[in-house]
């Protein structure tokens, strides 16, 4: 079901809800790292109270709306969930989106405000760890305060996630929903001196600088011009339209089988070149989030599966990619 038809047609939501099981003991919750429990606000959606659903989510994860977007849910909840043994997993992340886009849609359910404290704690970064870890110290009732070197909060969901995957509108309102909890930010904040924060009266401070990093490709050739690091290239591609405008007609290579890799191939194609990805084994075996795979397609991506990068071919600049077949059969047991 296309996304615009679900935000509309509220009996789909019932419908899907009316399939949960809602096990007594849920699967489907000890697959979310986030510790969501699907059947509690499902249970809801059944009921009617999609503000109860609401509040259900934004306790056990205040970036829940950005999560339905981009959460790899058939490893996670949906991945465990009893039905898919009787027929489809219930579309969890769907439904979790269309309680979150009522929300958005219908007003901001106000946060329940706590008693404060007083107490002052400096969060470094405004990435989804900063975020989450400030809205929780304000439900608690302190006082964080974030800074962000960057001019607005997100991190990697707003400098390196492509809109076509996370519309801006949606982390923009969860934002709004932290500030309103209580949270202040601080942007274009270099953070130089954590004393000094505890000499200004911070009681503590919480570093959420980021861990992203891309792998490196590790094959001759990599350090060439025109080979980009995926997280870097989705990052100047969102900032800087020049980047992906002189794709157009080019023939790009995109190495991996994930959804970075799925997210670059994306961007590409859409800004005109032709794209082919190459994974090392099956399509079965791709990380990556099976919608987006099949969207890619769609798209004009092409797939080279069981294929191994060995160099990447060009004097100063990358003009071609050497691979080889390999033989994969799965679950770990391949060879070239």
């Amino acid at each position: 079901m296309s996304t615009a038809r679900y935000q509309r047609d509220g009996s789909w939501a019932m419908k899907e809800a009316q399939r949960c099981l809602l096990c007594n003991d849920a699967p489907c919750l000890c697959g979310c790292p986030a510790g969501v429990n699907p059947s509690r606000f499902i249970r809801k959606i059944r009921f009617g109270d999609l503000a109860g659903a609401v509040r259900e989510l934004k306790q056990a994860n205040v970036l829940a709306a950005s999560c339905s977007y981009i959460c790899p849910c058939l490893t996670t909840c949906m991945g465990k969930c009893t039905s898919e043994k009787l027929s489809d997993p219930i579309d969890i992340i769907k439904l979790q989106r269309f309680v979150c886009d009522w929300e958005r849609a219908n007003g901001m359910i106000e946060p329940i405000k706590t008693t404060g404290t007083g107490t002052k704690i400096a969060v470094i970064g405004s990435g989804p760890a900063g975020l989450a870890c400030a809205a929780e110290l304000a439900s608690l009732g302190h006082l964080p305060v974030i800074f962000d070197s960057a001019a607005k909060a997100g991190g990697m969901l707003s400098q390196v996630i492509p809109d076509f995957r996370l519309p801006p509108e949606v982390l923009d309102f969860e934002i709004e929903f932290i500030k309103k909890l209580g949270v202040e930010f601080n942007f274009g904040a270099q953070v130089d001196d954590v004393e000094k924060l505890f000499s200004d009266g911070f009681k503590a401070v919480f570093i959420s600088t980021g861990a992203g990093a891309s792998k490196d490709v590790g094959i001759a050739g990599g350090d060439k011009q025109n080979v980009w690091q995926a997280l870097k290239f989705l990052k100047d591609a969102k900032q800087n339209a020049d980047v992906v405008a002189v794709l157009k007609g080019k023939r790009v290579v995109v190495v991996g089988g994930g959804d970075t890799a799925i997210d670059s191939a994306r961007v590409s194609a859409r800004a005109g070149a032709h794209v082919t990805m190459i994974y090392r084994r099956s399509r079965e075996d791709m990380p990556a989030y099976r919608p987006d795979i099949s969207i890619a397609e769609e798209e004009g991506v092409e797939f080279a599966f069981r294929t191994l990068p060995r160099s990447i071919i060009g004097v100063e600049v990358a003009q071609a990619v050497k691979a080889v077949r390999v033989r994969w059969q799965g679950k770990g047991r391949g060879a070239a």
